[in-house]
């Protein structure tokens, strides 16, 4: 049995579009189209708004305003397919399942609870800072009295990776959200799945 800690933006959460589309409406864009929308894929949130044109010293301040915004939509926002049945399957598995999100706690609740899939979760670590996840992750791990050889976490961003193997946790890094596969690839993460079926298969492999 292992402690299994998911990200949720990207990982669990289908969130792309509506990150896009805010970004952009604070750039003063227009909606974006299908071509714009594909061009901004692969990016994180970070490169995204400055690729929008928003300015560096606004990035702190849009994503606090984000995160608020999201909690209008949150109930509208999908899970990537396969993800509640890999959820599921863990949980029946004995597995202990946390996140640990720069989403705010409220917003992952409401998530859950629509998606019905709160009561597969241990705890939830939110409003992590844009760099603050290593830090949050040691202190979930020392909260929950977690040995780091017991834990994997699983991500869809470079940061994910990064900050995962900066604590020595072993890290599985997923190609549906916004990072590029080759990207993450790049980083060596314990295993890199292209579906949720691909995730299930590794987590049994580590």
């Amino acid at each position: 049995m292992a402690a299994i800690i998911f990200d949720f933006d990207g990982t669990i959460a289908d969130s792309f579009d509506y990150v896009a589309g805010f970004l952009a409406a604070e750039a003063k864009r227009s909606p974006l189209d299908e071509v714009q929308q594909d061009e901004l894929r692969g990016l994180s949130m970070l490169a995204m708004a400055r690729q929008l044109g928003c300015s560096w010293w606004r990035l702190p301040n849009l994503f606090l305003r984000g995160r608020r915004g999201m909690g209008k939509v949150i109930k509208q926002i999908e899970p990537f397919d396969g993800m509640p049945e890999v959820i599921r399957k863990l949980h029946a598995e004995g597995h202990q399942l946390l996140i640990l999100s720069s989403n705010t706690v409220r917003n992952v609740h409401s998530f859950l609870h629509t998606q019905h899939l709160h009561t597969y979760f241990l705890e939830i670590y939110g409003s992590i800072g844009l760099f603050g996840k290593a830090q949050a992750l040691r202190r979930l791990l020392r909260d929950q009295h977690i040995a780091r050889n017991e834990a994997i976490y699983i991500g869809d961003e470079l940061r994910d990776v990064q900050a995962a193997q900066s604590v020595g946790v072993r890290v599985v890094a997923v190609t549906w959200g916004l990072a590029r596969s080759a990207d993450l690839a790049a980083r060596e993460p314990a295993g890199l799945a292209d579906t949720p079926a691909d995730l299930i298969r590794i987590l049994e492999e580590l």
